[in-house]
């Protein structure tokens, strides 16, 4: 049995929020575009620090986002590009290791699939909320996905974990739905991530917290 590392997707593999990045790309040439953006910028960021159940940012941010099929596809294909620095060779290194990896994300996976091929990731690594599309437009998510929910990530974790039969499971995050998975029982350990974002809320309580890939990668691979 092996040792399996679960990492966040945004601001942590990828150096950018997903679904902020396809907003802010959609509506750059909107009337509206530049407030849009920043209350959606703002919804994320009271998410990712425990201040706003999970799903009822995911409503708010979806409802601001408005984004048609082909400006997802547009923007999945652009965040292939904004892979975090030094994250595709510290998984390489892991991989060499013998570690188990997965992806584990309260993302899009329509946005975020592309990006974390490059990176080696196979769909079946991949877990994350997949949007319902109405009339070519995100109009909703699929509501039966644990990840849709504050506290999804626990049993998505704990999933993985006994699919593949590992002895233990680390996850990695810079926000506190990633801590949410280590202190239900899910993580055997956690790592806090704030190579991108630091999110003080997450700094304070993480028993381990890399500022950079580099102590990411010191942390996981000793």
């Amino acid at each position: 049995m092996s040792r399996l590392i679960v990492f966040d997707v945004d601001s942590t593999l990828l150096s950018v929020e997903s679904l902020d990045f396809a907003v802010e790309r959609a509506l750059k040439r909107v009337k509206d575009g530049p407030e849009r953006a920043a209350e959606l910028s703002a919804i994320t960021e009271q998410g990712m620090a425990g201040l706003l159940d999970f799903r009822a940012s995911l409503e708010r941010r979806l409802s601001i986002a408005r984004l048609t099929e082909r400006q997802v596809d547009d923007a999945a294909q652009a965040l292939r590009a904004r892979i975090t620095s030094g994250m595709a060779e510290l998984l390489e290194r892991l991989r060499a290791k013998r570690f188990s990896l997965a992806a584990v994300s309260g993302g899009f996976a329509e946005l975020i699939e592309p990006a974390l091929g490059e990176l080696g990731f196979t769909k079946g690594d991949i877990r994350a909320n997949r949007f319902v599309f109405e009339a070519g437009r995100a109009s909703d998510f699929d509501r039966d996905n644990p990840l849709s929910r504050s506290g999804g990530k626990g049993p998505v974790l704990a999933s993985l974990k006994a699919q593949l039969g590992a002895r233990s499971a680390i996850m990695v995050g810079d926000g506190m739905t990633d801590y949410e998975a280590f202190e239900a029982g899910a993580a055997d350990a956690f790592i806090g991530f704030g190579g991108v974002t630091r999110r003080e809320a997450v700094a304070r309580k993480a028993p381990a917290y890399a500022e950079d890939v580099e102590a990411l990668g010191r942390y996981l691979l000793g």
